[in-house]
């Protein structure tokens, strides 16, 4: 699950991509529309601007912005820097890789296998979400062309 700083991150780079047209954006108004703590914002933001997916511009008039990616920023980049590791355990992590403790066989560990594939799956299908593709949905939903997906119990067949 996504921890309220990642939510509140992907939140704030939505709104600076309706308002990409609008120049910069300050850090109230953007912590005044999506109703978050501007200092937790501005906490989000460092830290997004650090890796380059937001510019900052100092002054009076200053704000943020969209970083070089724009649009084409993917969900998979995000959650890295605001939430690190994508894998459920770090034996399953591509870039953050560490051996469990509690595993004496990591070369033969199924649990390891099973979770390579649920993190390249997850990885992959983050990669695919861009900010462009949710402002396309969000389009989509507002103008009644489609519902918001829901998830489905699963059942055993």
């Amino acid at each position: 699950m996504l921890n309220r700083k990642t939510t509140y991150g992907i939140h704030a780079l939505l709104h600076l991509a309706r308002h990409r047209d609008d120049g910069v954006l300050s850090v109230g108004r953007i912590s005044e529309a999506l109703q978050v703590s501007r200092k937790f914002l501005e906490r989000i933001l460092a830290d997004l601007r650090q890796e380059g997916m937001v510019e900052s511009h100092p002054g009076r008039e200053g704000g943020y912005r969209l970083g070089a990616a724009g649009l084409d920023l993917c969900l998979a980049d995000v959650v890295r820097v605001l939430e690190g590791p994508i894998a459920l355990l770090p034996c399953a992590s591509h870039r953050f890789y560490a051996p469990c403790s509690e595993c004496q066989h990591p070369e033969r560990c199924a649990l390891q296998d099973a979770l390579v594939q649920v993190r390249n799956s997850t990885v992959h299908s983050l990669k695919q979400i861009t900010l462009g593709h949710l402002l396309q949905t969000e389009g989509e939903l507002d103008g009644g062309l489609r519902e918001v997906l829901r998830p489905t119990p699963y059942f055993e067949p």
